[in-house]
């Protein structure tokens, strides 16, 4: 069962801040990207007085070997890299400032993230050393994409880093994938063009179907409404399954005061009520009002 992605972010937050440290070492199964791991590369070269790079130059890349994870949310980006073979791993960070990140736009002026106030924010750590104290940057999004409910599916960007504010500095470019995230749960129900009295009760029966996006379970309520007659569907839990119409059928209770639904025109509420799966999102669809003919069955 995949884990949600945003208690994912949550653990893998935790486990990056490890590598913000200094310590590479292998991050605990809870920091994996919500799928698997992100693909792609992370370049860094720096000045030799810049304490994270020393001077040196780094190539990552998963095809040769490379771990990479990415997370994120519209205003925050972040990327965590490691070698396996020598465990030279690095953390960067990239948030925007007054709104969401934005392909295309470069962010200068940045703080360290997390603690900027007013301004955009950014850290690089790794390779045993942290930029401690302030920090000053720019960092250029080239692209960035999202699935569903802000999933983050893909980071390129170039970014700069001043360790305390000096001249010597980190230069690099990220540009990873995430697995694409499966659609979005999106119960969708289609209602029967005619719906059904019983008789002498005067209930009425109501059908249809559901479709969606995964597999999950989905709890359907809903009201029919005839001339001042209101009655409540009986709630239903169907389990939806993907690429798949899942019929279903709901009889109202008898209206009070000894009203009864009568052949003719009716209007239909429906509710759906679920979590999505992968996404861990609550989800809502409100079907209606609907009018339908109510036939004597």
């Amino acid at each position: 069962m995949i884990r949600s992605w945003r208690r994912t972010l949550l653990a893998a937050a935790l486990s990056l801040a490890t590598v913000a440290t200094g310590l590479t070492g292998a991050a605990p199964a809870s920091a994996e990207a919500p799928i698997g791991p992100a693909s792609g590369t992370f370049t860094l070269t720096g000045d030799p007085d810049d304490p994270i790079t020393r001077g040196q130059s780094f190539s990552f890349s998963t095809a040769s070997g490379m771990t990479a994870s990415l997370f994120g949310n519209p205003f925050e980006a972040q990327a965590q890299v490691k070698d396996p073979v020598t465990g030279v791993g690095f953390f960067l960070a990239l948030a925007p400032v007054g709104g969401p990140l934005v392909a295309g736009t470069t962010y200068t002026g940045a703080t360290a993230w997390p603690f900027m106030e007013g301004t955009p924010g950014m850290i690089l750590n790794g390779n045993g050393a942290t930029c401690d104290g302030v920090l000053t940057g720019s960092f250029t999004l080239q692209d960035i994409t999202w699935g569903p409910y802000n999933y983050l599916e893909k980071l390129d960007a170039t970014f700069e880093q001043h360790c305390a504010g000096a001249a010597p500095a980190a230069r690099g470019e990220v540009h990873l994938t995430n697995p694409p995230g499966p659609p979005a749960l999106n119960p969708q129900i289609a209602l029967a063009p005619t719906g059904t009295i019983t008789q002498p009760a005067g209930t009425a029966t109501v059908r249809g179907t559901l479709t969606c996006g995964q597999s999950a379970s989905v709890n359907l309520t809903g009201s029919l409404v005839q001339s001042g007659r209101v009655g409540w569907v009986a709630p239903l839990t169907l389990q939806c399954v993907p690429g798949q119409a899942v019929p279903w059928s709901t009889t109202t209770a008898a209206p009070p005061n000894g009203a009864r639904f009568r052949p003719g025109d009716v209007e239909v509420r429906i509710f759906l009520d679920s979590r999505d799966p992968f996404y861990d999102e609550p989800v809502r669809v409100t079907v209606g009002p609907v009018t339908l003919p109510l036939k004597n069955d």
